[in-house]
């Protein structure tokens, strides 16, 4: 899953940088590659990540949906591919093991690696699909992002606690939030207009969120 890590990770740092998105896609893509044992058995690893994260970029500015398909292609392709994809000796895995962090100490680098590669995806990357998937249901429904925009400030830290309950199997405490948000979001619903966008806005952006922070639980 090391490419996979990284592959989520150089996305997920280039939207977080909008001033300098491609270069800072470009050297977490290729650094995270090496420092993980990409070698020159295998840069063909940097130059697939390098890729994928210009083509995100480049869509995400014409806001287009090519980004988030291949995105998605290459992601399942990657966990397919996975028992036959090997990396060389990670140059960071004897600092990751001396790491003064008890809670580590009996978790993998490849899965660790893979958590930060998530968490840095669904912190703003993922508002991408997320409006992808509200313009697919249609514009007016994507509209109301303009009247609602808390839902791309708190999306990002609802996404990853929806990942850490249910990648720590506290699924209680997961109900609890999903119906907390829904507390929260009835009063804007109840004061929808008749044709309803409103409410769909919120079902919608709500269901795409939960399920790309869902997706990746399958995977630890």
């Amino acid at each position: 899953m090391m490419v996979l890590a990284v592959l989520l990770a150089g996305v997920g740092a280039a939207d977080l940088a909008p001033r300098w998105r491609h270069a800072v896609g470009l050297v977490v893509a290729i650094g995270g590659a090496l420092a993980l044992g990409a070698g020159w058995h295998t840069v063909w690893v940097s130059g697939l990540v390098a890729l994928v994260v210009v083509v995100w970029l480049e869509a995400g500015e014409r806001q287009s949906s090519a980004g988030v398909v291949l995105l998605a292609v290459v992601s399942v392709g990657l966990v397919l591919a996975s028992p036959a994809l090997e990396l060389g000796s990670a140059p960071v895995q004897q600092w990751y093991d001396d790491l003064p962090i008890p809670g580590l100490a009996e978790v993998p680098l490849d899965r660790a690696a893979l958590g930060l590669g998530v968490l840095l995806f669904l912190a703003t990357a993922a508002n991408v699909v997320v409006r992808q998937g509200l313009s697919a249901v249609g514009p007016l429904v994507l509209a109301e992002e303009k009247s609602l925009k808390g839902g791309r400030l708190l999306g990002p830290m609802e996404r990853w606690l929806v990942f850490a309950f249910a990648v720590s199997g506290h699924i209680g405490a997961l109900g609890a939030l999903v119906a907390a948000k829904g507390i929260l979001r009835f009063p804007e619903i109840s004061r929808d207009d008749p044709d309803g966008m409103r409410a769909e806005y919120v079902l919608v952006g709500s269901f795409v969120s939960w399920t790309l922070a869902l997706l990746p639980v399958t995977l630890f």
